[in-house]
């Protein structure tokens, strides 16, 4: 019994290691392809898509007094606008303003990468408390 388990024990090593050295050959889109599922990602592939995304302000801003929140986690302390934020897709991004402060405006100035927003009007008010600015999209 013990020879029986050691000879399928080498047997599933070789398979395993043959298996392996097929994936990293040009073989792997043939071996991998399934039509029915969708398209087979590549080695190197994510599905996470990065960019940077620049907003500015228009209004009364007094320094230090926002924050801008990534996911509800505070990102940065806005000292001045134009301010650049890296991003990935499905992140929300929010505006947190000291309670007193007077409002002002925060609009969409450019982007880098394969993100896009959800904006829909041009500027977006920003009161006391935490505004909601807009998420980020996959852009195709």
């Amino acid at each position: 019994m013990g020879e029986l388990l050691k000879a399928l024990a080498c047997l599933m090593l070789i398979v395993l290691v043959v298996v392996q050295v097929l994936l990293i050959t040009p073989y792997r889109t043939n071996l991998t392809d399934d039509e029915l599922n969708g398209r087979v990602m590549k080695v190197y592939e994510t599905v996470i898509h990065r960019g940077t995304i620049t907003i500015g302000g228009l209004g009364p801003y007094q320094p230090n007094s926002a924050d801008i929140l990534i996911n509800g986690i505070r990102n940065r302390t806005v000292d001045a606008f134009p301010v650049s934020l890296d991003v990935c897709d499905g992140d929300v991004v929010e505006v947190k303003l000291k309670r007193g402060c007077s409002p002002f405006y925060v609009y969409y100035v450019t982007r880098s990468g394969d993100v896009t927003t959800d904006l829909t009007s041009s500027t977006v008010l920003v009161n006391p408390g935490i505004n909601r600015i807009f998420r980020v999209l996959y852009d195709n």
